[in-house]
């Protein structure tokens, strides 16, 4: 199984992963082509070496090329069109803001001014919604396991400013979701984790910034609104000022990878993505690095969390088996149980890693009506895994194999590449899951069938 650490120890934006992406071996030329599979235009793909500080870098840049939005992206050799837009970004162009850490100007000179707020950095481009995005990724022609993790990433970037705007997530008209830069940049690291075969990620705590940055409304604080609620759950450490961690980024790490420190493995490569500041006080990099394990690389260990609650309603419960997951739980569920005084109630269990029980067990008191818990930790024991993907009727999809001593006896359909898939085609999710069950086992048994005598 291939495994990939994020490090992020100065931060991550979505063109800095996918940058780093493509140091570590991605293919650049690749990327172009799996883009085209998107029926959006008026982009380039550009790519070049640079410093930041110790360390020789790529950095990715994705700039407007063409009038039309829908003409085919270019190769990437045209001439520069820089406009004085940060693409190191996540954040709503509602604010009209730069993106201070990873800005396009000098360490040291004001902010660029931008133009009026609704004036698009790629002229042409028509108005999309979160739903828009989503329909469009649907609807386009690529690897599956690539178009769940896109669709996983915006679908946390679009609840986070959905709930940062008090607005319902389909109606909403998200500048950042629906801008071309913002695409290609979550689009371009879940093709280029399918091109690096990638199975597992696993990410360092993320630092935050601090200060503010210009916005339509004014000054707003950092980290960012949006980014302060996609890292709910997920470890964070205090950074210098500036904007270190964006919302596109923080949802890509968040949507794709668990948290942990660095994984045993076989240590194949190292990539270095670049942002665009080069600031004097720490390198603005992200590092990858990608290898090979012979076992998951989860933890041997999980707290156990539990607690009985008489005086939380049937209705309820499911908002908090939802807030332990998020938080970062492996697993969530509630029991119906007859507690003392003959009073119905749930015993509301957890498990988590133990990096992330202290936001599991906030969780549990945010969100549950228990005023203690019982912890213990068990040792576990994990199947290894590979993926396969297998032809189904509404298209390719990827099954995750569980192996006991190398022998496969667990096959699962990613959820998120039936429900696509299903839909694109107008067939039921569960007749799609089962036919890729059974075309994985199926192609499991040919493999491990003896090779024909003569």
């Amino acid at each position: 199984m291939k495994v990939l650490y994020i490090d992020a120890f100065a931060g991550v934006a979505g063109d800095m992963l996918a940058a780093a992406l493509l140091d570590v071996g991605g293919d650049l030329e690749a990327l172009r082509e799996g883009l085209r599979a998107l029926p959006i235009g008026g982009y380039r793909v550009e790519a070049e070496r640079v410093w930041r500080g110790p360390f020789r870098a790529l950095k990715v840049r994705v700039r407007p090329d063409g009038d039309a939005a829908g003409a085919p992206p270019s190769d990437g050799h045209g001439h520069s069109h820089d406009h004085g837009h940060s693409h190191d970004h996540g954040h709503s162009h509602d604010h009209g803001h730069d993106h201070a850490h990873h800005a396009d100007e000098p360490v040291g000179l004001p902010p660029p001014t931008h133009g009026p707020a609704d004036e698009p950095a790629f002229p042409g481009q028509p108005s999309r919604r979160w739903r828009d995005i989503r329909a469009l990724l649907s609807a386009a022609p690529l690897p599956p396991r690539a178009r769940a993790r896109a669709l996983a990433a915006f679908g946390r970037l679009a609840a986070a400013e959905a709930e940062t705007h008090g607005l319902a997530e389909d109606d909403v008209h998200f500048h950042e979701v629906g801008g071309v830069d913002a695409i290609v940049d979550i689009v371009s690291v879940a093709l280029l984790l399918e091109q690096l075969g990638v199975d597992e990620l696993v990410a360092s705590p993320l630092p935050v910034g601090a200060g503010t940055v210009r916005s339509a409304h004014g000054r707003i604080p950092l980290p960012a609104p949006a980014t302060l609620l996609l890292l709910r759950g997920w470890p964070v450490e205090p950074g210098p000022p500036g904007e270190l961690c964006t919302p596109t980024g923080a949802a890509l790490v968040t949507a794709l990878a668990t948290p942990g420190p660095f994984p045993a493995m076989h240590l194949d490569a190292v990539g270095v993505g670049a942002g665009t500041r080069d600031p004097a006080t720490h390198p603005n990099v992200v590092r990858v690095v990608l290898g090979r394990v012979d076992v998951p690389p989860s933890p041997p260990r999980v707290d156990v969390l539990s607690a009985q609650m008489d005086d939380l309603s049937g209705e309820q419960v499911p908002a908090l088996l939802q807030a332990l997951l998020d938080a970062g739980a492996v697993d969530a569920f509630a029991v119906p149980i007859l507690m003392k005084k003959g009073r119905p109630g749930f015993l509301v269990e957890a498990h988590a890693d133990p990096a992330r029980t202290p936001a599991v067990e906030r969780a549990f008191f945010l969100h549950g009506s228990t005023f203690g818990l019982r912890r213990h930790r068990l040792g576990r024991r994990m199947l290894a895994r590979r993926f396969r993907t297998v032809e189904t009727a509404a298209g390719p999809v990827p099954v995750k194999i569980g192996l006991l001593d190398g022998v496969p006896v667990q096959f699962h359909p990613e959820d998120d590449a039936v429900r696509a898939q299903a839909a694109a085609a107008g067939l039921p999710a569960h007749r799609v899951a089962s036919e890729a069950k059974a075309r994985a086992m199926h192609a499991e048994q040919d493999d491990d069938a003896p090779p024909p005598r003569g």
